[in-house]
């Protein structure tokens, strides 16, 4: 998750000169066998699209096939637990929200690994987040005052999903209810979908989720996003104005999937991982796919990964520690 203010799509432009620098395999024809990339959800997220598409398009130049191995549960850290016991081979990668290595050392206890034993690659993508709300809502609502006087007007149904306790969007919520001085309960899910099958169905009220997760359902008005969580209006509601335009200026969020490699991983290894994956980044195709999931891809050098997850994790802290949050087991 980076606040917005910053740019951080920085693209990859490799050299031949660089290309000479890197130890073998580095051309086609040395393309490294049984890669793998690591998604700590199930199949059919946005973190296993990411990764699908990644896995297609990096054969044969990177490597000679690539296989997608989820590792679903405890929120994503399965995954990272499988990375950071991998060899540094460049074999092994990991596609991961940017909330498991900035905000989770804030929201867990005791975490079974640090940020540092993740080996920045890139990011793949950036997303918004969005607030919306379903059936339970009068069709009068359109803008987040309103929903607020509707809230303090029923307390009772004023609840807002989440797809976990911990998560972003969970505290979003809760920033969301203290700026607007209303009723707002955030309510955790066991992910997005449960959530959206609760709102479309009239059983919940309102929810925060990536703004992606509302595309299908926006069409026929069983969500209806009232506001998104960027600096300026989400290319996929360019209607809809941002949390900051109506008031609540600490929305002012962006979330990124990123890519990484296991703890101690040859800085060669990495870069011609980053580079290869920027390419596949840098096209219409990926542009387009990554649309359908309200993503933009977004590839950064290494290095630029290390210094967003630094500043994110020193931001988050105290954000997180001023909304009561109790830490989890």
């Amino acid at each position: 998750m980076m606040k917005l203010g910053r740019r951080h799509a920085v693209r990859i432009a490799g050299t031949a000169g660089a290309a000479l620098m890197l130890p073998a395999p580095s051309r086609a024809q040395d393309a490294l066998d049984n890669v793998k990339i690591l998604v700590g959800f199930p199949p059919g997220g946005t973190a296993d699209v990411v990764a699908r598409q990644l896995s297609d398009k990096l054969v044969p130049g990177y490597a000679r096939a690539v296989i997608v191995d989820n590792r679903p549960g405890a929120a994503g850290r399965i995954g990272i637990d499988a990375l950071k016991a991998s060899p540094p081979d460049g074999r092994t990668m990991l596609v991961t929200p940017a909330s498991t290595v900035t905000v989770y050392p804030h929201v867990y206890r005791q975490l079974s690994y640090s940020p540092t034993d993740l080996t920045p690659v890139t990011v793949a993508s950036t997303f918004v987040h969005g607030f919306a709300v379903g059936p339970m809502v009068p069709v009068s609502i359109t803008n987040l005052a309103q929903f607020a006087d509707w809230a303090r007007a029923n307390p009772g149904k004023a609840n807002c999903g989440n797809p976990g306790e911990g998560s972003l969007p969970h505290f979003l919520t809760i920033l969301l209810a203290k700026t607007l001085n209303a009723p707002i309960q955030a309510v955790p899910y066991r992910g997005g979908a449960p959530a959206l099958a609760d709102m479309a169905g009239g059983q919940i009220a309102s929810l925060l989720l990536p703004d992606g997760a509302f595309l299908a359902f926006s069409q026929d008005n069983r969500a209806r996003v009232l506001a998104t969580s960027g600096s300026k209006p989400s290319p996929f509601y360019p209607n809809v104005p941002t949390f900051a335009e109506q008031g609540v200026k600490d929305i002012v969020v962006t979330e990124w999937f990123g890519m990484f490699m296991p703890p101690a991983t040859p800085a060669a290894v990495v870069d011609r991982a980053s580079q290869a994956i920027g390419k596949v980044l840098d096209t219409k195709e990926i542009a387009e796919v990554f649309a359908k999931s309200g993503m933009v891809p977004t590839p950064t050098t290494p290095a630029e990964l290390a210094k967003m997850i630094k500043a994110e994790t020193e931001y988050w802290g105290p954000v997180i520690k001023s909304t009561g949050f109790k830490p989890l087991e």
